[in-house]
């Protein structure tokens, strides 16, 4: 299993829109210690939220950042969040009839919307 690490574990609305560019970023990690990175070269990106409950709230497509370095982003639209939103997110990976799955480790992975 991959690991997912959002680079922030709590985003306000209007802070996180297409058009503001500060959008939901992050790094998959090809172990738990989160030191090597996954090179993304070839995959496309879809990230699922999950609501507590373990309920799926969201999916969107989403980009890679820097391949090399693990790095991607998904830019909501105004709007596509509800802002009380609780849970944790995961990235799947997919290149061709390959699907890989990133979730997050010790709390790396939470994400709360307000």
């Amino acid at each position: 299993m991959l690991i997912l690490s959002l680079d922030q574990e709590e985003w306000v609305k209007g802070n996180f829109t297409a058009t503001t560019g500060n959008g939901i970023s992050f790094t998959v990690y090809t172990e738990p210690k989160m030191v090597n990175v996954k090179n993304l070269s070839g995959y496309t990106l879809k990230i699922y939220c999950y609501d507590q409950d373990g309920d799926q709230a969201y999916s969107y497509d989403c980009d890679v950042v820097t391949a090399s370095s693990g790095t991607g982003e998904f830019l909501p639209e105004d709007g596509e969040f509800n802002t009380k939103f609780i849970g944790e997110v995961e990235v799947r990976l997919i290149k061709s009839v390959e699907e890989l799955t990133a979730r997050g480790v010790n709390g790396s992975a939470r994400l709360r919307i307000r």
